[in-house]
């Protein structure tokens, strides 16, 4: 039996106007009634993921958990202290934000915390964020103001992914990180090790969970190391960078029909019977 249902957040949980499809949110509740967790799995923030779900029903994620920062953070939902958390040295941030300058890209730096700052973002970008993430804008000069706060990642914004993986080339091998890529728009920092299977196999040891029994969804490059570990994975059908061709199950839904319906159908009902 699948015990455990992680879904990456933006263009997979989350249809493309930010809002919850109800086939999602009557899928949880199945998901609940055969004796499965639902997990939000995201490269935003823990609590940045729980305003996504600020218009649906209260109940909707009672005793399950959030997997943030790509995997760098797990928390209990309603309880702000993590169960387990990573973050990057300020200096590795410092370099790779001071790097970043000679490329026509915006930056996102992502205190631990949830704080979000942003400089020269493009234009698509503040629409793709509005009224969807929060974030505080800088000069973007510098990031000596953030010497002394706990940091979980930098990212640099441009859409255009052939561009970002030039970048990424350019930079080369940062020690102490790893790099991901996401969302069509984003070039990503993270702790070495850290990724969504790392988050999914975190969880799953708390939970006592055997990965055998967990079910991944997602549309994007930093969800493979998640559908790469997960006993089943699903790619919805808006998916990129090839995600459809590695799941196990390549999904007829779009992130705005749904998707965790069909996942309940085909592969949860069937065990239920």
């Amino acid at each position: 039996m699948y015990r455990l249902v992680a879904s990456d957040m933006d263009e997979t949980f989350l249809a493309h106007d930010h809002s919850i499809p109800q086939a999602n949110i009557d899928a949880i509740r199945r998901m609940r009634e055969l004796g499965a967790l639902f997990v939000p799995a995201s490269g935003r923030s823990y609590s940045s993921v729980l305003e996504s779900f600020s218009s649906a029903p209260a109940d909707l994620l009672d005793g399950t958990c959030v997997i943030s920062y790509n995997g760098g953070t797990i928390n209990r939902v309603g309880d702000a202290r993590p169960l387990e958390s990573h973050s990057l040295p300020f200096e590795t941030v410092r370099g790779l934000f001071e790097r970043g300058k000679a490329f026509d890209v915006g930056v996102h730096v992502y205190q631990s915390d949830g704080v979000v700052w942003a400089a020269k973002l493009p234009e698509d970008d503040r629409r793709y964020l509005d009224g969807h993430m929060a974030y505080r804008e800088f000069d973007g000069a510098s990031i000596d103001f953030l010497r002394d706060t706990p940091l979980a990642k930098i990212l640099f914004v441009r859409h255009d992914l052939a561009f970002l993986h030039r970048m990424a080339e350019s930079v080369g091998a940062v020690p102490g990180t790893s790099a991901t890529f996401s969302s069509g728009r984003y070039l990503e920092y993270l702790p070495e090790g850290v990724d969504k299977g790392h988050g999914l196999r975190a969880l799953a040891r708390i939970l006592g969970v055997d990965m055998t029994e967990t079910i991944a969804v997602g549309d994007s490059l930093n969800d493979l190391p998640m559908i790469e570990a997960a006993g089943m994975s699903v790619a919805v059908s808006n998916a990129t960078d090839g995600i459809g061709g590695l799941a196990d199950y390549a999904a007829r839904s779009s992130c705005d029909d749904g998707v965790l319906a069909e996942v309940v159908e085909r592969f949860m009902e069937p065990q239920a019977r």
